[in-house]
């Protein structure tokens, strides 16, 4: 199965992402042109590589689901998706919109996540991690409705661990099949 997340920016994609890899499931790593935050490491939180190489990668039709958010791009490696799911193991990874359609088109097994939260969540959690005032005014400005991108909605508003918990519960149930 492959588990797509999806939020906002400061919904807790990455740290939901993160937290599966320690049952088990297989970390996705996604590529963008955005510079990393603080504490973010290179081919860890994300692949980082500059415009040029990002373009490049993208005309040569390697990545699925390429989308620009407030300047930056991010894509998906193909070949990353087709290893996993060709060992028939699970694997998560952080989408937006784009990335949902694009890899649920390809892959009848993706289930997508939805991590919801509120604007003032999506503030207070972006401020805590030290975005710039004018990155997170730039992101609260482009939010919209990603309930119909979703196969499932979690209220992403609580404590990340409550968020965790339903995340892993929800998978148990698509694994039995309920």
């Amino acid at each position: 199965m492959i588990y797509l997340i999806l939020g906002h920016s400061g919904s807790g994609k990455s740290t939901i992402r993160n937290a599966l890899t320690s049952h088990g499931i297989e970390k996705i790593i996604t590529y963008t042109t955005r510079k990393p935050r603080i504490s973010e490491v290179d081919g860890m939180d994300y692949n980082f590589i500059d415009s040029e190489l990002f373009k490049k990668m993208d005309k040569e039709n390697l990545f699925i689901g390429t989308t620009c958010y407030v300047g930056n791009y991010y894509s998906t490696l193909k070949e990353d998706l087709e290893k996993n799911n060709n060992k028939h193991k699970d694997c998560v990874i952080v989408v937006d919109k784009e990335g949902v359609i694009a890899i649920k088109k390809e892959f009848e097994n993706a289930k997508s996540i939805y991590l919801k939260c509120s604007r003032d969540t999506l503030r207070d959690r972006m401020i805590k991690r030290h975005d710039s005032a004018n990155d997170i005014e730039k992101r609260l400005d482009v939010l919209e409705d990603l309930d119909p991108y979703a196969d499932y909605i979690i209220d992403a508003d609580r404590d990340i661990d409550s968020v965790f918990e339903d995340v892993i519960t929800l998978i148990k149930k698509i694994k039995e099949g309920k």
